[in-house]
C-alpha cells in the first residue's frame, strides 16, 4: 500500500525539482510563504542557488520543516518583494537602507544593492547642506555648550 506524499514533498513547478511549488521559509524567526518561481526569479542569486539544487538535504530546516535562513527576518520582506517584480518599494523615510543593502549583497542581488547605494541628492549637493543650522535658531546643544564655556 502506497502512502500519500506529504505536502512538503509535493512536486515543484519544474518536473526535475525536488522542491514544492509553495515554499515555506523561516528567515530569522519570521515565516514567509512564497512560490518557487519567485525564489528562482533572479538567476545566480543566493535563493536561486539554494532552490535549484537537486536535493533539499543540504538546506537547513527549522523544527516545523520550513527552510531556515539565518538572516534579518524583518528586512527579508523587502528582498522577497524585490524578487517578485524586480522593483524596489520602500516606505517613506526608511531608516534601514544600509542594512537592506547588506542583505541584498548577501542574497547576491546586485541590481537591488545598486538601488540602495546612497546617492548624492539635490539636498546634499554643494551649497545646499541640510545640516547647516539656521543662524537665528541655535542647535539644541549650543545653549548648553555656551553656558558650560562661560562657567569655566
Amino acid at each position: 500500500m502506497a502512502l500519500a506524499e506529504p505536502a512538503s514533498c509535493a512536486k515543484g513547478g519544474e518536473d526535475s525539482s525536488p522542491f514544492p511549488e509553495i515554499i515555506e521559509l523561516n528567515v530569522g524567526g519570521q515565516v514567509y510563504i512564497t512560490r518557487l518561481p519567485t525564489l528562482l526569479s533572479v538567476p545566480g542569486s543566493r535563493l536561486w542557488q539554494m532552490f535549484t539544487q537537486q536535493s533539499t538535504r543540504s538546506l537547513a530546516r527549522d523544527s516545523k520543516g520550513r527552510f531556515f535562513v539565518d538572516r534579518d527576518g524583518f528586512l527579508f520582506r523587502y528582498i522577497l518583494d524585490y524578487m517578485r517584480d524586480q522593483q524596489l518599494v520602500l516606505p517613506e523615510h526608511f531608516p534601514e537602507r544600509g542594512r537592506l543593502q547588506r542583505e541584498a549583497e548577501y542574497f547576491m542581488l546586485p541590481e537591488l544593492a545598486k538601488l540602495l547605494v546612497p546617492k548624492l541628492s539635490e539636498q546634499n549637493s554643494l551649497g545646499d547642506d541640510p545640516c547647516q543650522s539656521d543662524p537665528e535658531e541655535p542647535s539644541p546643544g549650543a545653549e548648553a555648550a555656551r553656558s558650560l564655556g562661560s562657567a569655566a
